[in-house]
């Protein structure tokens, strides 16, 4: 058996870490051998701040990936690094150092920048507090200002899909499929909006609402995570999806990213095609 790797991995950020943290975890995919102990240090502005992350460096040793714009803090934490011998990378350098380049002007260095409250921002928020509005089939009589509406049968990611995608600036509504229950093809029809169906394997389905039904101590609804109910269940979404048009995705095998991911490229394509329409 193959021995694990181990190893210190520091992300220092001015700013809240998110993007710190996010490739680190991105490069570390590429690693399945490796066990990575992070150390998470947020809000790094002062010198004083710097001395504690001086601390765990000297003790541990191990890697630095960091996210600063002030350039004393910069140097000062570079030095640290240098005089404790570990490798260190500033996560944004190139990509500000190619944009400042193509644009002509230095970058602003304002500490964490990338999450400054712009127009970008409010519009983020505001498709969040639309997600949340819209989870589980509710307020069916504003979808036509959604960008996306998520078609599933229950415990197929639409809710976790729909906040991700809320994060990255999209409306997005999701409604449930229930048995016997038709959907209300009418109310969603009349919108000009793109509709997606969700998938996912039966016996995943069985499993997670297994699992769903034990945590709720719910012992009497035993069709919910029958299999032969579920593969009905599933049968039917895709002849809904197949006889609407709508396209369909298996997320069985996929991470809410991917899924998202792939929802965003499907998005783009019925945009451009109705676009004009």
């Amino acid at each position: 058996m193959k021995r694990k790797k181990s190893i210190h991995l520091h992300l220092v950020s001015d700013a809240t870490g998110e993007t710190t943290h996010g490739l680190a975890r991105a490069a570390l995919g590429q690693f399945p051998d490796a066990v990575a102990t992070e150390h998470v240090w947020t809000l790094v502005r002062t010198r004083a701040h710097l001395d504690a992350v001086d601390a765990m460096i000297a003790e541990v040793g191990g890697l630095v990936f960091f996210s600063v714009s002030n350039p004393e803090i910069r140097r000062a934490l570079e030095e640290i690094c240098i005089r404790h011998q570990v490798p260190h990378l500033g996560i944004l350098d190139h990509a500000v150092h190619i944009l400042a380049q193509k644009l002509g002007k230095p970058a602003s260095n304002i500490a964490g920048g990338q999450h400054r409250m712009d127009e970008a921002y409010f519009e983020r928020m505001e498709a969040l507090e639309f997600a949340v509005h819209h989870d589980d089939g509710q307020a069916m009589d504003t979808l036509k200002d959604a960008d996306i509406l998520l078609v599933g049968v229950s415990r197929s990611s639409k809710t976790p899909t729909a906040i991700y995608l809320a994060n990255r600036g999209y409306k997005v509504a999701n409604y449930p499929l229930v048995p016997g229950i038709a959907p209300p093809l009418e109310q969603i029809t009349k919108h000009k909006i793109m509709v997606i169906g969700l998938i996912k394997e039966a016996r995943r389905l069985s499993q997670i609402r297994k699992n769903r039904l034990e945590s709720m101590k719910d012992a009497g609804n035993v069709h919910y995570a029958d299999i032969r109910a579920i593969n009905d269940e599933l049968s039917a979404a895709r002849r809904l999806f197949q006889a609407q048009n709508w396209p369909m995705i298996d997320v069985s095998r996929k991470s809410i990213e991917e899924t998202a991911a792939e929802i965003i490229n499907l998005y783009q394509v019925w945009r451009e095609t109705h676009a004009n329409n």
